[in-house]
């Protein structure tokens, strides 16, 4: 027996904001998107599916916390299209329970004052067609 077909018509709400601004609420079947307009643009859009919520920012995002800011998540990639930069006014620290891979096609490390310190439990090992110290 073949089950019916569901016929979902597709909704939209519109709902003006005191500041100028539109909240526009779409429901696409399954999908549901909620979007931010400002000055006739989308600001903001949230989209709600089966696989999960997706926040899409128009045009660029910053976030600000005056304390601690978590990101927490079974998986987290951070993607740039043009260029990855993580600054910090204080120290840095990346500690992992497994082994950590950089790769690039020329990986710079550069100590402004001080030394660069090296220190392994067992072996450091140093591979490449040639070594040269102090050139």
């Amino acid at each position: 027996m073949n089950k019916p077909i569901r016929t979902i018509r597709p909704s939209i709400d519109n709902i003006d904001l005191p500041g100028g601004q539109r909240l526009r609420i779409r429901n696409d079947g399954d999908d549901s998107v909620i979007q931010i307009e400002s000055s006739g643009a989308t600001v903001l859009s949230i989209r709600v599916t089966p696989e999960g919520a997706e926040l899409i920012f128009e045009d660029g995002l910053k976030m600000r916390a005056e304390g601690k800011l978590t990101l927490d998540g079974d998986q987290v990639t951070i993607r740039a299209r043009e260029e990855l930069r993580l600054e910090s006014a204080g120290e840095a620290h990346i500690q992992v329970e497994g082994d950590l891979y950089t790769e690039a096609r020329v990986q710079n490390i550069k100590a402004t004052l001080g030394n660069v310190n090296l220190k392994a439990n067992d072996d450091v090992k140093l591979r490449a067609e040639r070594i040269l110290l102090n050139c």
